[in-house]
């Protein structure tokens, strides 16, 4: 299943991949792109993607969250 992921706030913009079908959105931020799943919102079609969700094949937008005090 191929995937796009476009990264917002991150040093690259974008990255293409070819994953297993029944990996969890959080698997692929961890193992593979190594990003802290804690650290980001996912967005498909402008609409919040919850991280424990089967990955779906198509693009997906990676914000960084930054909070502070």
């Amino acid at each position: 299943m191929k995937l796009k992921f476009i990264f917002i706030g991150f040093g690259k913009k974008e990255e293409e991949l070819e994953i297993e079908k029944d990996m969890r959105y959080s698997e692929i931020l961890e193992k593979i792109l190594k990003i802290n799943p804690e650290t980001v919102i996912l967005l498909r079609n402008s609409s919040p993607i919850p991280l424990d969700e089967f990955a779906e094949e198509g693009e997906i937008k990676v914000v960084r969250v930054i909070s502070g005090g």
